[in-house]
């Protein structure tokens, strides 16, 4: 095969795949980042499955959830009872309580309302003594202040996409003075909605609560640093592990190609990578409430463990339906706000954050230009097979690879590109290797077409490893086909309607064995011979045969329709079905060969065929065919010994499908089991009774006048003891 047209086409590809990975086209790059998410996704998930679901954890979350909705009210909240849950939580011995709550507007006092409707109505005494003793006892805010200021609290703020500026901003973690720090790629936000200044200046500090989706709308990443004018403030996971460790906050930058960009912040002895917009891979541990969780009714009524909130980071958040603040990740549709903020605070202190520095781009280009290179001179010297193998072996290899170094150090080094790139060139040299080849498979075709019928070639070509020419013994199931008393029919017919009928008859039936993935052995005059389990593997041989069957009677009743049109005489057909061993293969001399089957069990399937007149069925199959197969109702036969056999079989008629029956017919066949038990048995009277009455309900039925007819003969001559219920048949 020519190499330089696959060499040339994989150099374009390549070069595709680079573009690809460079490309600032909105479009293309909004594709591919939503391919390289999707494969994240189903990678985290993947590795999330080998993680613990226990592990020691400083942070732990009080929930404002449905139960504490339903026991304390609905939200908001009076401040009095928040100032008593951030009292109960302090006494509980928590360190840091960071709130994933905003309180913009001021609380109502009660006694000031009370103060104003009395002074409109203009009252002779002065109340303004009474209201300056009892005002500061109805001041929720100044009493939730208090409380505040006796813990180190944390209280959460929101940058806003428009310039509305609401409450008091904190003091800020950074001040960029230097042109390079101004120019740090760090989300700016050109609005806010922070707390009431009685809160806030008793509080320690503030952290943002923001977290922005992607373009999907799932969250992967969340900012820790946002900027507002040329002020850096800090999000609330990282200000509580701040406050936590009682240490500053430090900014980590590196310089490329003449710009500054931001590669992560340092908390103390914890580092945390970032991205060059100051945002972090959320370090997801699982599905939601793996943290240690606790109802805030529970604690407002001191119904927690002793020691459960004791030196943790305590967030306070809400997972209640209808509060906002569910959000759809990575790993699961609906997330608690909150848990994401203290996974954030929990993935500084263990150290457990991915990363994507700035150079991982660059990283992912050199490893599609190395893999790259190695596919375009590798690939089109190998067959489709080795190809074939490769399109599975190295996308998970490269997983595999991937996943080892993202468990081991947090790098993540997108390997999306590789595969597809790597996809792409096998299924190239597949297609170009297919066309090369197509000549040389006609030849073959021609070659072997004196030895192998046309309609097993393609499958050897294709099926190699399923498929050989020479006989081999496997399990198969035979199906003989023939149409009753042809010789009678046919006299009537001349050569030409001879010929148009057996066409007639012989083309539907073939439809329906393919249909069913059989092969046809042969026509032999008015009958079929077909196989199941050949030249392919089917494990469900046996059943598609007995299918084929149950459809071919069908179809043979619309075809007496068509033949009585056409003046032609009705016709029946018997069906033999045998399953067993059986020696399949190409056989015949040099002049004429067949692909078909020898053995015992094709000789008894022949022999069983026969039987269907004898019996007055239209499908009879033997044991081993009638064995595990639940979809069909079955009515037993009889134990046969057939001619040129020396052991007994069991032979059934399938009657159709279970779920098709009429109660009344499977009351009918049991009726008849227990008749044919008697029988065997050699309870004869026993026998006489049943079979006489199924006799008297369905006088046609051939089986039960044959079994009368022997129940008579042996009443005058009794079978050997050694009998077995076994019937001898000495016709073919």
């Amino acid at each position: 095969m020519n190499k330089r047209i696959p060499f040339i086409l994989g150099f374009i590809l390549l070069a595709i795949a680079i573009w690809l990975q460079m490309t600032s086209i909105h479009v293309v790059a909004h594709v591919i980042n939503r391919l390289e998410n999707i494969a994240y996704d189903m990678q985290l998930r993947a590795n999330l499955l080998t993680q613990p679901k226990k592990w020691q954890t400083s942070v732990a979350i009080v929930d404002i959830d449905d139960r504490s909705l339903e026991s304390e009210g609905r939200w908001p909240w009076p401040r009095l009872k928040i100032a008593q849950l951030v009292e109960n939580i302090r006494a509980a011995g928590a360190v840091v309580i960071a709130f994933d709550i905003i309180f913009p507007e001021k609380q109502n006092n009660i006694a000031e309302e009370i103060y104003h409707a009395l002074k409109q109505e203009n009252l002779q005494f002065d109340i303004d003594p009474l209201f300056k003793k009892i005002s500061p006892n109805f001041d929720h805010d100044a009493k939730l202040s208090a409380i505040i200021s006796s813990t180190d609290s944390i209280l959460g703020i929101s940058f806003l996409p428009t310039t509305q500026t609401e409450g008091l901003l904190p003091l800020p973690a950074f001040v960029l003075k230097t042109i390079d720090e101004k120019q740090l790629g760090i989300i700016v936000a050109p609005g806010y909605l922070a707390n009431i200044p009685i809160l806030q200046n008793a509080a320690k500090g503030a952290g943002f609560i923001n977290i922005f989706p992607d373009e999907d709308g799932i969250i992967r990443h969340a900012p820790v640093l946002i900027r507002y004018q040329d002020n850096l403030y800090p999000s609330l996971a990282i200000e509580a592990v701040r406050l936590y460790l009682l240490s500053k906050i430090k900014l980590i930058t590196a310089n490329y190609n003449g710009e500054l960009e931001i590669e992560g912040l340092q908390i103390g002895d914890h580092q945390i990578p970032t991205n060059s917009d100051a945002s972090v891979i959320v370090p997801f541990r699982g599905n939601s409430f793996l943290f240690p969780y606790y109802s805030a009714t529970d604690i407002i009524h001191n119904k927690i463990p002793a020691g459960a909130l004791e030196g943790k980071i305590i967030f306070i958040g809400t997972s209640a339906t209808g509060e906002g603040d569910l959000k759809a990740t990575a790993i699961q549709n609906i997330f608690p706000g909150v848990e994401i903020q203290a996974t954030i605070a929990d993935g500084i202190l263990t150290d457990n954050f991915s990363y994507k520095p700035a150079w991982a781009l660059g990283a992912e280009i050199f490893q599609t230009v190395f893999l790259g290179l190695i596919f375009i001179f590798l690939f089109p010297y190998l067959g489709p097979r080795s190809l074939s193998i490769i399109i599975i072996f190295i996308p998970a290899s490269l997983v595999t690879a991937n996943a080892l170094l993202w468990e081991r150090t947090g790098l993540i080094i997108s390997v999306f590109i590789p595969i597809l790139l790597c996809i792409t060139l096998a299924l190239l040299n597949m297609f170009y290797g297919y066309l090369f080849e197509s000549r040389k498979r006609e030849k073959l075709k021609e070659i072997f077409g004196q030895y192998v019928p046309e309609k097993h070639i393609d499958e050897m070509l294709t099926s190699s490893s399923e498929f050989s020419l020479h006989g081999e013994n496997r399990e198969l199931t035979v199906l003989f086909a023939d149409i009753r008393n042809f010789t009678a029919l046919s006299e009537p017919l001349t050569a030409a309607q001879l010929k148009e009928m057996l066409n007639e008859f012989f083309t539907p039936m073939t439809e329906i064995i393919f249909k069913f993935r059989g092969t046809i052995d042969k026509y032999i005059g008015d009958m079929i011979m077909a196989f199941w389990g050949a030249p392919l593997k089917d494990k469900h041989h046996a059943r598609h045969a007995i299918r084929t069957a149950l459809l071919m009677q069908q179809t043979v009743e619309k075809l007496k329709i068509d033949f009585a049109k056409k003046g032609w005489a009705e016709i029946d057909i018997g069906i033999g079905i045998n399953t067993g061993s059986m020696n399949v293969g190409d056989m015949g001399s040099k002049f004429r060969r067949n692909y078909t089957v020898l053995g015992d069990a094709v000789n008894l399937a022949s022999r069983v065929e026969s039987l269907t007149k004898y019996y007055g069925s239209k499908i009879i199959v033997t044991e081993n065919t009638e064995a595990n197969q639940p979809l069909f109702l079955f009515r037993k036969l009889d134990r046969v010994k057939v001619k040129g056999k020396t052991r007994g079989v069991e032979i059934f008629e399938p009657m159709g499908y279970v779920k098709d029956f009429p109660v009344e017919l499977k009351k009918e066949i049991d009726m008849y089991h227990s008749a044919l038990e008697y029988y065997f048995n050699r309870e004869w009277e026993k026998a006489q009774a049943l079979f006489t009455e199924l006799s008297r309900e369905k006088p046609d039925e051939k089986l039960y006048q044959l079994y009368l007819k022997r129940l008579a003969d042996f009443a005058i001559n009794p079978p050997p003891e050694d009998w077995g219920g076994i019937y001898t048949h000495l016709e073919k």
